[in-house]
């Protein structure tokens, strides 16, 4: 991951994850809303944008395990040097990559109802973000100021994604805690790609940043704040899209109701529209006026 593409890569797969789940998880309340049913949040999301059965198909774990095993083999492979697997660096990524596979597993354990503990999926996840966190945390040793303060903010959003993780277990009917859970992986996808520019930006006219400067200590933290607030725009805007969405095509629907409502067939097969639901008054309309 010493690179600017082993950091682009998982920071992509955190990204890609994080607005799936944001669009599912506004897509999935409002749709409870307008049933007047509960919200219940879940560690994965089927694609509501296909049709019959292929809206059930688990798409997610197939993606995850597609990004985790391009991750993973890429980690061993560029590892080996002269037939020897020397980089220990790569080792590290390499288990983390494993388990967030892991989790993708699980959830098509899930999917085909093999017989695994009730919630596994949270427990598996939590784990990779554990392992993810600790990984980081010893992976430090001997780097310089900058490297550091760049990998313990990547590790405070690790810390907070495990607590988010294990509220949203305990309160699944919870939409807050849920997308707090979506944001942290969000700002973790955003902070790789950051931490990529900062440490191994390859454009030939980039500036290289001083390691040991105060002002580039300051400056990136500051650059973190700044990810914190673009991401929860982010999150709030295609939420407002996604309601936009639903309240159009509920009105659509009210309306197609209403009309199914005024509309019937009359005793001699004539089609009849009532002016309002509660008069008997109607206005008479041959079958041809209305395109039958």
């Amino acid at each position: 991951m010493g690179s600017f593409g082993g950091h682009t890569l998982p920071g992509s797969f955190f990204i890609l994850f994080a607005l799936w789940w944001t669009v599912q998880m506004f897509h999935r309340y409002y749709s409870c809303r307008q049933r007047n049913a509960r919200f219940l949040s879940t560690a994965t999301y089927p694609c509501a944008c296909l049709c019959g059965k292929l809206a059930e198909w688990p798409l997610e774990p197939v993606v995850k395990l597609f990004f985790v095993t391009v991750g993973f083999s890429l980690e061993i492979y560029t590892g080996f040097n002269d037939g020897k697997f020397t980089a220990l660096g790569n080792g590290q990524h390499a288990t983390m990559f494993f388990f967030f596979g892991l989790t993708g597993v699980m959830d098509l354990l899930l999917y085909f109802k093999a017989p695994v503990p009730k919630d596994i999926d949270y427990v598996t996840m939590w784990l990779a973000v554990l392992v993810e966190g600790i990984l980081f945390k010893f992976h430090l040793h001997g780097r310089n100021e900058l490297d550091v303060l760049l990998h313990t903010l990547l590790i405070y959003t690790i810390g907070a994604n495990l607590l988010t993780l294990t509220a949203e277990m305990k309160w699944r009917n919870n939409i807050l805690i849920a997308l707090a859970r979506t944001y942290f992986i969000f700002l973790q996808g955003t902070w790789f790609w950051q931490v990529a520019f900062i440490l191994y930006n390859p454009s030939p006219a980039a500036e290289e940043w001083n390691p040991e400067d105060h002002d580039s200590l300051m400056i990136a933290t500051m650059f973190f704040t700044w990810h914190c607030g673009a991401v929860f725009l982010t999150m709030l805007a295609i939420g407002g899209f996604v309601a936009c969405f639903h309240k159009r095509f509920k009105d659509f629907n009210e309306n197609e109701m209403a009309m199914k409502r005024l509309i019937h067939t009359g005793a001699n097969g004539q089609t009849l529209i009532s002016m309002n639901d509660d008069s008997d008054s109607e206005i008479e309309f041959q079958k041809s006026a209305v395109g039958q």
